[in-house]
């Protein structure tokens, strides 16, 4: 279902680490469950809660449920590496993710992938005190 109707947005290009149409195997199957499951298809939020809940994984696993163990779950979690639907990123030193940013245009109502953006772009996190 298009998340914009009428034709006034068909062209309008934006730049965002999600966009519809990137055609992996891993966002072909996550949106057809997505689908499936939610009866509605995926947007950007459902991608960054899947993501969330990836790395939230890692962390309990490594500490193997041991919630209170926050020092390692928190290392696991930095060093993890995501399976994305927008494709596998990492944290950097200030805990903001490292990943594709596509170029994207609206076209029949959907945010359609036409290019990448930024390769691997990472925040540098100026003035946050994880780095």
């Amino acid at each position: 279902m298009p998340r914009y109707k009428g034709p006034a947005a068909d062209g309008v290009q934006t730049a965002l680490h999600y966009g519809d149409g990137l055609n992996t195997p891993r966002d072909n199957a996550f949106r057809a469950a997505f689908k499936r499951k939610a009866n509605r298809d995926v947007d950007v939020y459902a991608v960054q809660g899947y993501d969330a809940a990836q790395l939230l994984a890692a962390g309990v696993n490594a500490v193997k449920g041991d919630v209170g163990a926050r020092k390692d779950m928190f290392a696991a979690m930095s060093k993890a590496t995501i399976d994305s639907p927008r494709g596998t990123f990492t944290l950097s030193p200030s805990h903001n993710p490292v990943q594709d940013i596509y170029l994207r245009e609206v076209k029949a109502g959907l945010n359609q992938v036409i290019g990448v953006a930024a390769k691997a772009l990472a925040d540098p996190g100026t003035g946050c005190r994880m780095a």
